[in-house]
């Protein structure tokens, strides 16, 4: 197997990828050093109104842990490579984040601890969580799946589709102060380069190999 045939396949779908996660990566670290911690997330929360919070409310559970399990079974029914490159993705991915976020960072306090008199906004439904923030899971997940869901599509509009939902995805983290956006930007990177690592070794080697099981599904043509 070639890798940089792989990458060079790869490069439509996550170039783009890659641009916009660099600028959130880029504006997220100017904010942090011009504002600080604790301010550069009061900053990043300075607006909010009742149509942002239902979006970003309901478009944060796109990263819940339970979505990679139920998008691998259905995944099943359509490529085996697919699921087994996305379910290998998610299950390191899972494994990266969790160790960081309670052994190598467990000391790391989310928003609303920093602001226990208050201070942040109050978005129905939510309920802010105190420990364990460094790095953010919902991110990677978000990344992960949406980088595997585009490299499946193959179409330019789902390309930029799932990318600007990753994105989002990543922020609403921040919006609705489950994290700071150093927490969803290392995040998110973790995902991409898993979902890369997934689709270089896996997905793609079952697409130069016709002939492999891997190209088989569980529900039959």
């Amino acid at each position: 197997m070639s890798i940089e045939k792989a990458l060079k396949d790869a490069k439509p779908v996550a170039l783009p990828f890659l641009v916009g996660l660099s600028v959130y990566s880029l504006l997220g670290a100017c904010v942090f050093y011009w504002f600080g911690k604790e301010d550069a997330h009061l900053f990043l929360n300075s607006y909010h109104n009742p149509y942002l919070d239902i979006a970003f409310k309901y478009i944060t559970h796109i990263g819940h842990g339970m979505v990679p399990i139920v998008v691998f079974h259905l995944l099943l029914l359509v490529r085996y490579s697919w699921a087994l490159g996305f379910g290998v993705s998610s299950l390191f991915m899972g494994f990266v984040v969790q160790t960081l976020k309670r052994s190598v960072f467990a000391g790391d306090h989310r928003p609303a601890m920093f602001f226990p008199e208050g201070g942040l906004p109050v978005i129905d439904g939510v309920d802010l969580m105190m420990n364990h923030s460094f790095p953010s899971g919902h991110s990677a997940t978000g990344f992960c799946l949406c980088l595997m869901l585009a490299f499946f599509a193959r179409q330019k509009w789902a390309t930029y589709f799932f990318m600007v939902l990753a994105l989002l995805i990543a922020f609403s983290r921040v919006y609705i102060s489950q994290h700071f956006i150093q927490d969803t930007v290392l995040g998110s990177w973790i995902g991409f380069i898993l979902a890369m690592l997934g689709y270089i070794f896996i997905v793609h080697y079952a697409e130069q190999n016709p002939t492999s099981k891997l190209n088989r599904r569980l529900w039959p043509s």
